[in-house]
């Protein structure tokens, strides 16, 4: 039942007033916002609903068990992708409101911008990219699979600047000072910059929004001293351990560190057309990261199961890529992957209502492949490798 003509009216009226209002001169305002495919208006915002279309799609339930830093932890308090994204989401909108920039958009590029980790994070997504060059599709970008997943897979038809802030989101590249990008916002230039990333021409793209640029910087603060915290709970390492030079400038504690970026931050962006840090905090960030990457994310105890994943990747792919070549439609492939993202899309857009129907079905079996592994959790990842190889065990203790 949709609200009758004249109240839908009066509150986008009332939406756009707020607008004006509220915006700087420098954000994106929600009446600019574009679907690739046209729609019926409602009484939110195009990025409020954009925010709810991702958060009420099966990738996005997927986060709760989609390794951060940490995999195989016997730990429930590290953590997991969900709270990474709900923390980029929390601190982005917070600054928005003080940068007077578009809060739903800043919170709908947050949410949906890992969307595409696959199991194992970074170390997983390498994996899985090999595999993918061997296999000549070319290389996997989670940044890419994000919107590929909302976009080609569950066809949520998201609007153009939240898209390109998830493609642009890179929160292992850091920038002292980062203004949107001159590049046109329109979906010709962001359908050819997906090609060039793809193809290993361009792996560096920039948000064409300042929203989209906030949510790139944020993404690195929240997860910079958040890891440090998860290394400690494990008795790797301690927030004393932290070069001094960088205790000095931006703290000792996960608090602190977070509190000494966002201010820094907001210093150095407010009423500006750009997001920038100072020089002085901008290098004791780098330093930090250097810190975390040694210590942490290339620990010798970190990288032990690696060589297992990486057998059980090559497993996962020979098994399901035969499936669907052989069209065994009692696979998982089928019914945990094709069919249940069909059934979800089903109940908005009934017309697709069989595989034949299903745009999505028509990609080749090493794409449908690579997504299906790229969409697992880590723990329903290792259940199928169980069941097909039950030497691939590994014990959490084991590792930390």
């Amino acid at each position: 039942m949709s609200l009758p003509p004249n109240i839908l009216n009066r509150i986008i009226q009332e939406n756009n007033e707020r607008d004006d209002l509220i915006l700087g001169k420098f954000a994106y305002p929600n009446k600019l916002a574009k679907r690739k495919h046209k729609e019926l208006i409602d009484y939110r915002s195009p990025f409020t609903r954009d925010a709810d279309r991702i958060i009420h799609s099966l990738s996005f339930a997927r986060y709760f068990d989609k390794t951060q830093a940490f995999f195989w932890v016997n730990s429930d308090i590290h953590q997991r992708r969900m709270l990474h994204v709900q923390l980029v989401s929390k601190m982005a909108r917070e600054l928005a409101i003080v940068l007077k920039l578009n809060q739903d958009l800043v919170e709908a590029i947050a949410l949906g911008h890992d969307i595409g980790h696959v199991p194992f994070g970074h170390d997983g997504e390498r994996i899985l990219s090999g595999l993918c060059r061997k296999h000549g599709i070319g290389s996997y970008y989670h940044n890419f699979g994000s919107i590929h997943f909302l976009q080609e897979i569950e066809m949520q038809n998201l609007t153009l600047p939240v898209v390109d802030g998830i493609l642009c989101h890179n929160g292992e590249k850091h920038d002292r000072l980062l203004y949107p990008s001159h590049v046109e916002l329109t979906w010709e230039n962001h359908e050819r910059e997906i090609q060039k990333l793809l193809e290993g021409n361009e792996k560096n793209i920039y948000p064409k929004t300042l929203e989209g640029s906030l949510v790139r910087v944020v993404d690195t603060i929240s997860y910079i001293s958040r890891d440090i915290l998860d290394a400690e709970h494990m008795g790797l390492l301690k927030f004393s351990d932290i070069p001094s030079s960088v205790q000095k400038i931006l703290g000792n504690t996960n608090r602190g560190i977070i509190n000494s970026l966002i201010s820094d931050l907001i210093k150095n962006s407010i009423d500006c057309n750009y997001i920038a840090y100072s020089e002085e905090v901008f290098n004791a960030l780098t330093e930090l990261y250097s810190f975390n990457l040694n210590k942490i994310y290339l620990h010798e105890d970190k990288l032990k199961p690696l060589k297992i994943i990486e057998k059980a990747f090559g497993i996962l792919w020979d098994k399901y890529y035969d499936d669907l070549i052989q069209k065994k439609t009692e696979s998982k492939i089928y019914l945990d992957h094709l069919e249940l993202n069909l059934n979800q899309i089903g109940t908005r857009l009934p017309e697709i209502n069989s595989l034949e129907k299903y745009p999505y079905t028509n990609k080749t079996p090493e794409i449908i492949v690579r997504d299906f592994l790229a969409g697992m959790t880590d723990q329903y990842f290792w259940e199928l490798a169980g069941e097909i190889d039950t030497s691939l065990v590994f014990h959490p203790e084991t590792i930390y």
